[in-house]
């Protein structure tokens, strides 16, 4: 069993390695053609963003936050427990997981297309880390330059008060990391994998929505917190395909695509054949 693991730890070493010379040589290479930056449509979209933010605070954020404090206790308690499933914490260890257990495989692969499989495994998951992580200092940026009071405070504050540059977690309220986390997860597994990006859906939404059942955050929050994780998940992915990892970029197109799109099942099931 010892001799075991400390295969095992030596194979992810050395693969480790490997990858991260892989990771080093994608990030030195000069990017294949040059991409339009598209500010016009970054600005539209960003004007749409504040637009939605700005309606949803005046016209829904007083009555969720005042409805919130009237609920069914139970109704809340079970909310507090799907807010938990908003946690980065284990969305960063799962993300590990993939990542060690990929370059496992990689290391084992007899073959250089499952080689090159079990790399794009690796490399996908690894922009999902990166995504989390990414998305999470944002959101922590974001929420101590705005200073936003939390509901709990809405008969003292009001809904719009701010205390920009505020270090106390009563005045975090916007953007709603816990909303950020999930649909910045939501926005990376949409862009490698539409149908995984659905199946995740029926975490985000559940989650953003027990923000504002539990009384942490108002709506407002909870759709900057999408906004962010969104556009956490295409720059990350755009800031990636310009160097080839994990994806391409047309040099005029907005979303990137996936690198090797088939390969990972072809490898697998050439495997099995």
């Amino acid at each position: 069993m010892n001799w075991n693991f400390a295969r095992l730890a030596a194979a992810l070493r050395d693969e480790g390695i490997r990858a991260a010379r892989d990771l080093a040589a994608h990030w030195r290479r000069r990017p294949l053609a040059p991409v339009a930056m598209l500010w016009p449509l970054w600005v539209a979209l960003a004007t749409l963003a504040l637009s939605m933010l700005l309606f949803v605070g005046a016209y829904f954020d007083v009555c969720a936050a005042r409805a919130a404090t009237k609920l069914d206790l139970d109704l809340v308690v079970f909310f507090d427990g799907v807010t938990q499933a908003g946690k980065s914490g284990w969305l960063f260890a799962l993300s590990i997981t993939m990542i060690l257990f990929a370059l496992f495989r990689r290391a084992q692969a007899a073959g250089a297309r499952l080689r090159a499989a079990w790399g794009l495994v690796a490399s996908r998951a690894f922009y999902i880390f990166t995504v989390l992580a990414f998305s999470g200092l944002a959101s922590q940026v974001v929420k101590h330059i705005v200073g936003r009071a939390r509901p709990k405070l809405i008969d003292f504050d009001g809904s719009f008060h701010f205390d920009m540059f505020s270090l106390e977690s009563v005045l975090a309220s916007f953007p709603s990391g816990h909303t950020t986390t999930v649909f910045a997860v939501f926005g990376a597994l949409s862009l490698l994998s539409p149908r995984l990006g659905l199946a995740s859906l029926l975490l985000a939404i559940p989650v953003a929505a027990s923000r504002i059942i539990v009384g942490a955050h108002y709506p407002s929050d909870v759709a900057g917190g999408l906004f962010l994780g969104l556009a956490s998940a295409l720059i990350v992915a755009r800031i990636f395909a310009r160097r080839r990892i994990a994806f391409t970029l047309k040099p005029d197109a907005l979303l990137p695509e996936p690198r090797g799109k088939g390969l990972i099942a072809k490898a697998l099931l050439d495997r099995q054949a």
